[in-house]
């Protein structure tokens, strides 16, 4: 691998001394301004309203977000005894007079990984066995609560790495968010304007998703305005995403636009339901299963129920496609549905869940329809099994887990996931959407494979957490009889520091 000097790797050591300046400035700050929450106090622009605390509730402290500029550290403005002191409350929510407030944070992860035949002996080797890591450095700057600047950088690499390098993988410094909020209170509620590079997270993270699996999380640029009250939230977007790049800036892509309302109604007790459409265009030089160049325009509509009753949980999602793809008229569709039931009377408090996934593969590649589910911006790993071999596209699956507390810092989940194609003519679709494989004529059997993930979570203390697992695929009868492919394994160890 070459580590020579270059513009990214220049970057990387600009944010490593940024770390450093954080550090320092919040050793020079001192403790954050403890006045009374009277004395112009606000809450974060985009958290949730602060609730009464009960008596013999525990006293508030450092509570991380997958979306970090959504953490609240303005209980710090309280007291001493009011809140649970921690060594980094120095670096949280600097007061600067009575209007300016700044937080900064970050996080470093290191994850081990041993992967086996992931690629079902497309490439050599077929064994590889990696370390990624990666280091998020933030700054959060408000003004009162209607302004804000948020600006993210980003360090990730990956040591040892034998298979084909995959973008997001490797990203040796850069800005990896950075926005401007514009905020104000609209009746019972609260509108923000956002320009700039940003993440999205929407629903259960089925179409969009920062994917925090990955070394450099996912990320657009553009606009949002959305609008948060205490029944509803909505969200319209226009973005693009970021493609990015090893040692140079990352760009958006100016050839993929995305544009969307998603809307959101929590006015039942422990419910909610969520409606959306998307608006996607791909103008890159794409080929349909006819084998026509051209691009793609597609729009995705669908909803979302969720809730829980007693011990029982439960999500399902619905979702249609329509469109056109290089001539073809798009026609797909995708179905997910999860229940639960934790036994709270029992030790541990186990949890039995089933899940279900059918999303749309094409009966007929050669007609002029494409029926091939897009499955977007997805995490995927999350609903069809860790070791990334299936993706939402042409599949049927199904999965029965077991989630349980030996301790309770230690979270244990087991799951076995079985995979089919929906259409034996369609093929199939790894994770980050690419075609692993299809049987041409059609014969191939449906069955694609029974997956087993085991997953470990220990929760060292509230900055830190380990996280191991192990899967396994037993390969089926599509994979068997397209071509030769061992049956793949994947462990790992992770390691995450917040801050």
């Amino acid at each position: 691998m070459d580590h020579s000097a270059n513009p990214g790797t220049c970057r990387g050591l600009l944010l490593c001394g940024l770390l450093l300046t954080v550090l320092i400035a919040g050793d020079a700050f001192g403790q954050p301004n403890n006045a009374d929450a009277s004395q112009g106090a606000q809450a974060s622009a985009t958290t949730q309203p602060r609730a009464s605390r009960p008596a013999d509730a525990p006293l508030r402290g450092p509570k991380y977000n997958v979306l970090r500029w959504r953490e609240d550290y303005s209980y710090l403005d309280g007291p001493p005894g009011s809140y649970r002191e921690d060594h980094f409350d120095p670096i949280r929510n600097i007061r600067i007079g009575d209007e300016w407030r700044i937080n900064f944070g970050g996080s470093l992860r290191g994850r081990w990984e041993s992967r086996n035949n992931q690629f079902i002996n497309q490439v050599d080797p077929t064994h590889d066995a990696t370390l990624l890591h990666r280091y998020f450095l933030h700054a959060d700057v408000q003004y009162e609560d209607w302004f804000r600047f948020y600006a993210e950088g980003i360090f990730a690499a990956i040591e040892d790495n034998h298979n084909p390098p995959l973008a997001i993988n490797e990203n040796r410094g850069d800005f990896y968010q950075h926005f401007i909020d514009l905020r104000a209170p609209i009746e019972d509620g609260t509108l923000t304007f956002r320009a700039g590079r940003q993440e999205l997270l929407y629903g259960k993270q089925r179409f969009i998703s920062p994917l925090d699996w990955s070394n450099t999380r996912r990320r657009f640029d553009g606009f949002k305005l959305f609008w948060e009250s205490q029944d509803w939230n909505a969200d319209l977007f226009y973005v693009f995403p970021v493609r990015t790049w090893r040692s140079r800036a990352d760009q958006f892509d100016s050839k993929r636009p995305q544009i969307g309302a998603y809307v959101t109604y929590k006015g039942i007790e422990n419910h909610g339901i969520d409606f959306y459409y998307i608006y996607s265009r791909n103008g890159r030089d794409l080929t349909n299963a006819d084998g026509d160049p051209g691009s793609q325009n597609l729009n995705t509509i669908g909803g979302r129920f969720w809730g829980k009753a007693g011990p029982w949980d439960y999500d399902t999602e619905l979702t249609g496609q329509f469109g056109s793809f290089a001539g073809d008229s798009i026609q797909a569709w995708a179905w997910a549905a999860e229940a639960g039931y934790t036994f709270r009377e029992l030790d541990w408090s186990p949890r039995i869940g089933l899940g279900f996934d059918h999303a749309s593969g094409d009966a007929s590649p050669s007609d002029s329809y494409h029926q091939t589910f897009d499955q977007l911006f997805p995490l995927g790993h999350a609903y069809l099994g860790y070791i990334d071999l299936v993706a939402r596209q042409n599949v049927i699956a199904g999965n029965v887990n077991l989630t349980f507390r030996p301790v309770e810092t230690v979270s244990v989940r087991l799951a076995h996931n079985a995979f089919w194609l929906a259409e034996n003519s369609d093929g199939l679709f790894n994770a980050g959407g690419a075609l692993l494989r299809r049987d041409p004529l059609g014969n191939a059997p449906h069955d694609v494979g029974q997956e087993f993930d085991l997953t470990i979570n220990w929760k060292v203390d509230d900055h830190s957490s380990v996280l191991f697992g192990y899967s396994h695929l037993w390969n089926g009868g599509f994979i068997n009889e397209t071509g030769l492919g061992d049956d793949p394994d994947f462990v790992y160890l992770q390691y995450v520091v917040r801050f």
